[in-house]
């Protein structure tokens, strides 16, 4: 500690050495603390080194007597129906996605398959520039929890990746992500 102190007053003195027409003034250290001496006098801890932290061992495991707090859970099981309501649900989405005929009426009619995130994203897709296909095949089923579901929906252009989502089970199933195919993506 006191090497520290000396370094200010070392530089003050010499500060003051190169005014020598000015009068000197005279400072003295001020004594140390009973914390400073004590932590002068006490050794330092040494920081617990990269191997040493890797053997600590931490109990995270849930405890039974602790309460589950709301969301702790997760997301509650799908319903019999759930997975296949999903799956049609992405295949109406990409079927109204290619349903370009008329451009007026594109917007209105796939935006309704939309969570209003996606809506964001995708409202200012030109529909001229939306790539011709069609649904084909089965619509594959990823996960699918009473409000969370990935689909992935099969087209003439290549495979489109969905996430849909519900508020409750009772709710209609909503795009909130679409991943298109890359031949859709180079367009």
């Amino acid at each position: 500690m006191r090497t520290t102190r000396l370094v200010p007053i070392a530089a003050a003195v010499l500060l003051m050495a190169g005014c020598a027409d000015e009068p000197q003034a005279t400072f003295e250290t001020p004594p140390p603390s009973e914390a400073e001496t004590s932590a002068a006098e006490e050794p330092a801890e040494e920081e617990a080194t990269d191997e040493e932290a890797t053997e600590q061992s931490w109990d995270v495991a849930p405890s039974e007597e602790a309460p589950l707090v709301p969301g702790d859970e997760g997301p509650a099981a799908a319903e019999e129906g759930d997975a296949e309501a999903a799956g049609e649900a992405g295949a109406d989405a990409i079927t109204a996605f290619f349903d370009t005929k008329d451009a007026e009426e594109w917007w209105p009619q796939f935006s309704t398959h939309l969570t209003p995130a996606a809506q964001e994203v995708w409202q200012y897709t030109d529909p001229g520039r939306v790539p011709s296909g069609k649904v084909e095949g089965i619509v594959e089923l990823g996960a699918v929890s009473a409000t969370d579901a990935e689909v992935t929906v099969p087209s003439s252009i290549g495979d489109f990746h969905l996430v849909l989502v519900r508020e409750t089970g009772d709710d209609p199933w909503k795009v909130s992500a679409i991943e298109p195919p890359e031949e859709a993506q180079e367009g």
